[in-house]
């Protein structure tokens, strides 16, 4: 799969349902009494596996839309299990089997097949079953369950996966189990067992989970955001721009990657802190950070396996050397092998070497890009696209499908409800935040926008990446390149022969819309008012077009009469072309051309003269203070209409179009007074 680079990438979404919280509520439904509902649950192969298991056991399961309804077992059933490739399935189950007398053959695909399960065997038989593994480590497992006995079990290494294991046992068995961590996991099988009215005693000085003899009963489980596929999304803030991701589970003992995060510098911002069955969920903010290198011992990394590979991506371009691992504590169960990882830093560009149990990264200012090899890990595949998006030339992944394990959708993400803006400059970064405001403000979430980092040498493969999303927009110097990929001109683009939105071989212009806008925002109504505009270039003749549309009595003015006068017969009347500028008492002077932004900063094409005989200017240039001409409007205290209000209602009917939204003028003023409002917040942080 080709990766292309982004310069900025703006969005607000939701991440997938948490992977190990659906997994447990399946299995725990499975041996409730009574009907449990799973409400939002990840839909994936590893929670696939546990509902087939599930299904095995006994229970009547039935997924209806976003809600999977089990009807719990009323005998539970042995024989064989296929839990694919789910290790956490696995490791429950055996604990399942182990409690409930049950004997199970609990098979796996390939790669679960390779898994170390030795964890499980000892105190699962030290509460009486027979657990057999294959050469004494790993699957096929056999499992003889028999009278269970109570135990209190010191974890000689971090596994939440064994830790749920030894409570079900118990849970089922009908006896005491206290489970002591050095290293204290993830708890959610024991929180959910809590919520569904099992005795559970959390012992934070000791460390320790007690489960007494006790029964659940099915109930309404809502899961919340997947941490660990939510900061692949923040990777991609901290990296290009911003990125909000809504209703993620902040659980402390999932979300350590946060903790390393900050101390490396990352700008993350945690909101909207509630409980849900639970379970503590929020919404989490990233904005582009310059990271610095740090340590993360053994201890620390065993926290946060599943967050390893996206971290060591981003230590890739921190500043200075950091080091993952230590012989204190070694770490287990890392999916994705230490080896994977340092060849797919080093292949976008990075340094990174490998050593007993642990990664030495030094970063680098950027990644150059390059191919990957994925080796079919979902992280590996999803830690390499963030950081291909954002290094200089982009590059490749061997598989993409891989990451359907933990994050269906991955990729969607990034382009369907997003738009993919096209351009050079200032102007295309200011319109970037300005598209992810006001995608924002009609749609809410689940949108984003990508700034596309194209060059004179992939113009082609560039607007072949931005037809996959929603639709684009286009910004100088691509306007005519992107032309030559729209079949249909639709509106008054058919007559300016330009384009700043494109969607499905469509083209549309919305230049003129956005003035109208600005003008009507100001209680300027363009209907029988003389009216000026400078240039003829693409915007000029959309504004244009949009004007006489109001019925507008319209002058054009263009250094090159040439080009004014064809434009003026193109559209058949309407407008005066100018030879030269005069004072004529215009109701409305609008600058459509580059004079007074870039390299044309401090000058006017018009002047002051001209703009004090005129009753208001608007100016579609963007600069980084005020142009001189609108500075001749307040100096004469004329209304004056600056380009990121312009760019505000351009962007505003060009967003409708690419998201099948149907604008009214109406909404638009909320929207930009909205905007006005989020501008001075974030001016006063």
């Amino acid at each position: 799969m080709k990766i292309f680079p982004r310069q900025e990438i703006y969005g607000v979404y939701t991440a997938p349902s948490d992977k190990s919280v659906t997994q447990s509520a399946i299995l725990l439904g499975a041996i409730a009494k009574g009907k449990t509902y799973v409400v939002h649950p990840l839909i994936g192969p590893d929670t696939q596996a546990a509902v087939n298991c599930a299904k095995k056991l006994g229970a009547k399961i039935k997924v209806k839309g976003n809600i999977i309804e089990i009807k719990g077992a009323k005998t539970l059933k042995g024989g064989k299990f296929d839990c694919q490739n789910s290790g956490a399935t696995m490791r429950m189950m055996c604990g399942v089997a182990s409690g409930a007398g049950l004997n199970a053959v609990l098979t796996g695909g390939k790669y679960l097949s390779h898994r170390q399960m030795r964890g499980v065997k000892e105190p699962l038989e030290r509460m009486g079953a027979t657990v057999a593994l294959t050469d004494y480590s790993v699957a096929p497992i056999w499992v003889e369950g028999a009278t269970v006995r109570p135990i209190e079990y010191e974890m000689p290494s971090p596994s939440s996966q064994v830790k749920s294991a030894i409570l079900l046992c118990a849970l089922l068995g009908k006896v005491k189990a206290t489970v002591i961590e050095k290293i204290k996991t993830a708890d959610h099988t024991e929180t959910l067992l809590k919520e569904m009215g099992a005795t559970v005693v959390i012992d934070e000085e000791k460390k320790s989970v007690t489960i007494s003899e006790s029964e659940i009963v099915g109930k309404r489980i809502y899961i919340s955001g997947d941490f660990s596929s939510a900061i692949y999304l923040l990777a991609s803030g901290l990296l290009s721009g911003k990125v909000t991701v809504k209703n993620v589970g902040v659980n402390p003992t999932r979300t350590a990657a946060l903790n390393i995060l900050k101390r490396m510098g990352a700008k993350i911002e945690i909101s909207n802190k509630r409980l849900l069955c639970g379970e503590l969920l929020a919404d989490i903010t990233a904005y582009k950070s310059e990271l610095k290198a740090t340590h993360v011992t053994g201890e620390e990394a065993n926290l946060m396996e599943n967050e390893i590979t996206v971290l060591s991506m981003l230590m890739g371009v921190a500043e200075g050397e950091s080091i993952i691992g230590c012989d204190e504590a070694p770490i287990v169960d890392n999916e994705a092998k230490f080896e994977n990882i340092s060849e797919m830093i080093n292949a976008v560009g990075g340094n990174c070497k490998t050593f007993e149990n642990g990664l030495v990264i030094k970063g680098v200012k950027r990644y150059k890009g390059g191919s990957v090899k994925t080796y079919g890990d979902h992280r590996i595949a999803m830690s390499a696209s963030v950081a291909l998006w954002a290094s200089e030339n982009g590059g490749d992944i061997d598989d993409d499908g891989c990451v359907n394990v933990s994050f269906p959708g991955f990729f969607d993400k990034y382009k369907r409800g997003n738009i993919g803006l096209v351009g050079k400059g200032r102007t295309v970064a200011l319109a970037s935040e300005v598209y992810f405001k006001v995608l924002g403000l009609i749609r809410g979430e689940n949108y984003g926008c990508a700034f596309i980092d194209a060059t004179e040498d992939n113009l082609k493969k560039a607007f072949s990446e931005l037809k996959t999303y929603d639709g684009y927009a286009v910004y100088s110097p691509y306007s005519a390149e992107a032309l030559r990929h729209i079949i249909k001109l639709v509106g008054h683009a058919r007559i300016a022969r330009t384009i700043n939105a494109a969607k499905a071989n469509k083209g549309y212009s919305t230049d003129g819309d956005g003035v109208v806008a600005a003008l009507k925002y100001n209680n300027i109504f363009p209907i029988n008012k003389k009216i000026l505009v400078l240039g003829t270039g693409n915007a000029a003749r959309s504004i244009v077009c949009s004007l006489v549309a109001e019925k507008a009595i319209v002058d054009v003015y263009d250094r090159n009469l040439g080009a004014a006068i064809e434009f003026a017969k193109r559209l058949g009347g309407g407008v005066e072309v100018l030879r030269e500028i005069t004072p004529k008492n215009y109701d409305v002077i609008i600058n459509a051309t580059p004079i007074g932004s870039g390299y044309y900063e401090g000058e006017s094409i018009a002047d002051e003269e001209s703009v004090k005989s005129s009753g208001a200017v608007v100016d579609l240039a963007v600069a980084e203070g005020k142009t001189k001409i609108i500075e001749y409007a307040e100096d004469n205290r004329i209304t004056a209409i600056d380009g990121e209000c312009v760019m505000f209602f351009t962007v505003y009917y060009a967003a409708c179009v690419l998201t099948g939204k149907l604008p009214t003028e109406e909404e638009a003023f909320k929207a930009y007074t909205a905007y006005l409002r989020l501008d001075e917040s974030s001016m006063k942080d």
